[in-house]
C-alpha cells in the first residue's frame, strides 16, 4: 500500500430530448496543433453555442474511448456508436480517425490552445534519452547548484526531478519548463533564498522543494487520468470562478490547466493557458512539443499481454488491498496488495515476489522494481511491472534478464506504509499508468494468471474475478480472499 485517497465522481450528464441532426460549420482545431511557431499565422479555433444533439466532426486522439468522449462530449456511448458504428465499447480508439459526435448543451468551454499533448506529459517514449542532471548542470540558472534529501538519499536538483518523473511517470521537462516559468530555474542564478526553496513560486500552503514538487507531481497526475477517464468536467478556481476544459482537448493539457486551476484566479488562468502564457515557455526551451514527437501513448484496441500471478506456482497468497494508486494519492486505482502466507505483520519473508512475464529490469531502487516486457531497456515504451514494497535484502539487480518466474525480491513493508508484508504491484504502458479495472472500466483491466481486476467503492476495496468467482480484498488472511493457481 501507498497512502489511502478520498475520492468524488462528479454527476452524470443531463441529456436532454433528441432533436435533428445538424452538422456543425465551426472548424474543428487540427489534431496536429503544435505551440506558439506553429499558430503564428494559424488563428486557434473559435466556438460557437450549439444545439441540441449538434454534430461535431471530430478527429481522434491518443486514448480516447467511448466512455470518455461521451463525458467530454456531454453525450452517451451509445449515441456516439450510433453516428459511428465500427467502434468498439471495450476497446480503445486508434488516433486519426473521423468520428461524428452528437453533442448537446453545456456552457462554452476554455481555451482551444492546446499545450503539450500526451506524449510530452508521460514518462514515455519522449522522454527516452533526455539526461536532466545533464541537462540542468547545462544551465545557468540556480537549480543546477541546488541538492535535495529525497527519499533517503541526497541529490542534485536534476537527479531529484529524475526521481520524481519516474515515480510519477511525468515527463521531466514538464516540471522543468515549469520552474522556468514560475521562476526562472533554469536561467536565472542570483534568486533570493525564498525563490531558492520554492521553484515553482508561490503555491497554496506549499514550500520547500520536495513538497512543491510533490504537489504539482499530484496535482497533474489528477488532472490528466480525469481527463483521461471522462470523470473531470470542469475546473474551480480559487475565485469560485470555473472554466471548462475544451471537448477537443489533450489530456496533457488539461493535466497543467488543472494545476493552474488550484492557485489561479479566472484572469491569470487564461493568459496562462493561452498561446503567450506557460506554453511559450515550454517551447522556448524544448521547441514545438507537437513536432517530431511520437503521437501516440495508448494504442487502438490496446491489448494487456498474458501475465502470470507473481508468486510460485505451488502457493496461495492473499489479496489485501484491491485498486488503489499506484504512486502517491493521485495516480489511477491500478495498484493490487497481494500479500505471502504465513506471515504476520510486518515481519520477514522468504517468500519470493516473481516475474510475471519475460523482461529486463530497468530500475531496482528505493524499494521498487520495475520489469520492462518489450526489453529495450527504458521504462517509458511498451508494458512495464511496477512492483514496490520490495525488501532491500536480496532485491534482483537493475539490468538483470528474467524469464517469467523468475525471482524478483521478498515482499515487506520497506518504502512507504503498510499494514503489513505484501508486495504492491502496478502496470503502465507507454509511460502512462493503466488502472486496475481498466483505462475506462472493462477497457484493458488487470489480469494476473487469469483473475481479472475490478475496483470498489474506495480505494484498497475491491477484488479480483475469475470464470464467474471473485475473491475480495481484504487486511486479512482468509479463504475469502486467497488467490492461487488454475491450470
Amino acid at each position: 500500500m501507498v497512502s489511502l485517497l478520498g475520492s468524488a465522481c462528479l454527476p452524470a450528464a443531463q441529456v436532454p430530448p433528441r432533436l435533428p441532426d445538424v452538422v456543425a460549420t465551426t472548424p474543428a482545431p487540427a489534431s496536429t496543433q503544435a505551440g506558439l511557431p506553429s499558430q503564428a499565422g494559424t488563428p486557434l479555433p473559435t466556438r460557437q453555442p450549439f444545439g441540441v444533439g449538434q454534430i461535431y466532426t471530430y478527429t481522434s486522439q491518443t486514448g480516447d474511448t467511448l466512455v470518455s468522449l461521451a463525458a467530454h462530449f456531454n453525450t452517451t456511448p451509445d449515441e456516439i456508436r450510433a453516428k459511428n458504428p465500427g467502434l468498439v465499447p471495450t476497446a480503445t480508439i486508434a488516433s486519426g480517425q473521423t468520428l461524428l459526435m452528437p453533442t448537446y448543451w453545456f456552457p462554452l468551454g476554455g481555451s482551444p490552445y492546446k499545450i503539450i499533448p500526451d506524449s510530452a506529459f508521460v514518462y514515455g517514449p519522449a522522454s527516452k534519452g533526455f539526461d536532466v542532471d545533464a541537462y540542468v548542470a547545462s544551465q545557468p540558472g540556480y537549480l543546477r547548484t541546488m541538492s535535495a534529501f529525497v527519499d533517503g538519499s541526497q541529490r542534485t536538483g536534476g537527479q531529484a526531478i529524475q526521481y520524481y518523473s519516474e515515480q510519477y511517470s511525468i515527463n521531466p521537462k514538464l516540471f522543468l519548463a515549469l520552474m522556468e516559468w514560475r521562476s526562472g530555474a533554469l536561467s536565472q542564478a542570483d534568486v533570493a533564498d525564498d525563490v531558492r526553496l520554492n521553484p515553482f513560486g508561490t503555491l497554496p500552503g506549499v514550500s520547500g522543494f520536495n513538497s512543491q514538487m510533490s504537489y504539482v507531481a499530484e496535482q497533474l497526475t489528477a488532472g490528466y487520468y480525469a481527463w483521461r477517464n471522462g470523470t473531470l468536467m470542469s475546473l474551480l478556481l480559487p475565485d469560485s470562478t470555473t472554466s471548462r476544459p475544451d471537448y477537443f482537448q489533450t489530456a496533457g493539457s488539461v493535466a497543467v490547466q488543472y494545476l493552474f486551476s488550484r492557485f489561479m484566479n479566472l484572469d491569470e488562468f487564461n493568459q496562462a493557458v493561452g498561446p503567450q502564457g506557460f506554453g511559450a515557455t515550454y517551447t522556448k526551451m524544448f521547441g514545438d512539443p507537437f513536432a517530431g514527437l511520437p503521437s501516440d501513448v495508448i494504442t487502438g484496441n490496446l491489448s494487456q499481454p498474458a501475465l502470470t500471478l507473481p508468486f510460485d506456482q505451488g502457493e496461495t497468497w492473499t489479496l489485501t488491498g484491491g485498486p488503489h494508486p499506484i504512486w502517491g494519492n493521485s495516480t489511477p486505482w491500478g495498484a493490487l496488495d497481494i500479500a505471502p502466507p504465513g506471515v504476520l505483520g510486518c515481519a520477514q519473508t522468504d517468500r519470493w515476489a516473481r516475474a510475471v512475464a519475460n523482461g529486463v529490469v530497468v530500475r531496482s531502487n528505493d524499494n521498487s522494481v520495475v520489469l520492462d516486457l518489450d526489453g529495450d531497456g527504458f521504462e517509458g515504451t511498451g508494458w512495464v511491472i511496477f512492483y514496490f514494497h520490495v525488501a532491500d535484502r536480496e532485491r534482483i539487480a537493475a539490468g538483470t534478464v528474467v524469464k517469467t518466474g523468475d525471482p524478483i525480491g521478498h515482499p515487506s513493508c520497506e518504502g512507504g506504509l503498510a499494514t503489513g508484508t505484501h508486495v504492491h504491484i502496478g502496470r503502465k504502458f507507454n509511460g502512462e499508468w493503466i488502472p486496475a479495472d481498466g483505462i475506462v472500466p472493462g477497457v484493458v483491466p488487470f489480469n494476473l494468471g487469469g483473475w481479472v481486476a475490478q475496483k470498489g467503492a474506495v480505494a484498497y476495496a475491491g477484488r479480483l474475478m475469475r470464470l464467474g468467482r471473485w475473491v475480495e480484498a481484504c487486511v486479512c488472511s482468509t479463504q475469502q480472499n486467497t488467490i492461487y493457481w488454475v491450470k
